[in-house]
Formats: structure tokens, C-alpha cells, sequence
């Protein structure tokens, strides 16, 4: 299933110009992360981390959520752009990221301090949100299981934004 093109009614692109490839580039998000990803995100990666007709690579697209008071953003990388995030938590990042680095992989962020990521965490496998600066698993709330429930399904879009209901 193409999750751009099957977005929640919540959602909307708001900035960035996905472009389907990148094969070569999710092989190695494959084979850098820690943990095993699922296989939505990995075709989700794989629709938006080609390059544009200038050969450019695609930084990833940022998805709007309207609120009453504007529009909240979601920012999901491209498979460089994750893996470059992976790269600079690894070797510029405070040694209090050193054991978590290790059991998630990052995919995007609210452009601001809310960072979510893969991984194992207190509620099990999934989708998570932290803040950046207290990236752990005991402070991390869960989103949803697969990038699907999330971006077209709609679970998990409050906590994402920690957003009260």
C-alpha cells in the first residue's frame, strides 16, 4: 500500500517532494539499523527517499495536522536522512544516548524536540515519541505498531503530537 497516498484525513503534505526510489539507500538502513524494521516502513522509505530531476535527495516529507490553534507538523526522514541522524546520534550525541542508539531506530521528528523512533519499549514493539532531550524508553509514549496504523489509520496521532484528548 502506497501510505502517501492513502494519508488519514488528518493529515496533508505540507512541504517536501517525495520521489519514489532509493532501493539502494533503504538496503542500507537495513543493514545499519540496530533493530529490525518493519516492512511498511521500509516501503514507506522507498517512496520517498529517490532524488529529484536535479539529482537532489529527498530530505522526507513533512506532514500538517490542522489544529484549532494552526497546523502541527510531522517530519518523517528519508532513508538518508535517517541514516545520517543514526550516524550523528552515534558519534556527536552526550554518552546518556549511548545505550538507547543501540535499540531504536529515529524516523522522523516534529521539527522541534519531539523525536519518534522504532523500537522495543515499555508497551512492546512499535512506534514511539520522546522528547530529545530525554530520549529514553521510560519517559517515550507509544504511537503505534506499524507506520500504517499511524500515517493512515490515524492511531496514535495525539500522542504523537502529545496532544491532549
Amino acid at each position: 500500500m502506497n501510505i502517501l497516498e492513502n494519508l488519514n484525513e488528518r493529515l496533508q503534505i505540507v512541504d517536501g517532494n517525495p520521489c519514489r526510489g532509493g532501493e539502494d539507500i533503504v538496503k542500507h538502513v537495513v543493514e545499519t539499523s540496530p533493530i529490525p524494521l518493519p516492512e511498511d516502513y521500509l516501503e514507506f522509505l522507498k517512496e520517498i527517499s529517490g532524488k529529484t530531476d536535479g539529482q537532489e535527495q529527498i530530505l522526507g516529507p513533512e506532514l500538517g495536522v490542522k489544529e484549532d490553534d494552526g497546523m502541527l507538523s510531522i517530519y518523517i526522514f528519508s532513508a538518508q536522512t535517517a541514516l545520517e541522524i543514526h550516524t550523528e546520534y552515534k558519534i556527536y550525541s552526550a554518552p546518556v544516548y549511548d545505550d538507547i542508539i543501540d535499540m531504536i531506530w529515529l524516523i522522523g521528528n516534529d521539527l522541534g524536540d519531539l523525536l519518534y523512533f522504532y523500537g522495543e519499549g515499555k508497551e512492546g514493539y512499535g512506534l514511539y515519541v520522546s522528547e530529545a532531550g530525554a530520549l529514553c524508553f521510560e519517559d517515550a509514549d507509544k504511537i503505534a505498531v506499524t507506520l500504517t496504523d499511524f500515517l493512515v489509520k490515524g492511531i496514535g496521532i495525539n500522542t504523537a503530537l502529545w496532544i491532549n484528548d
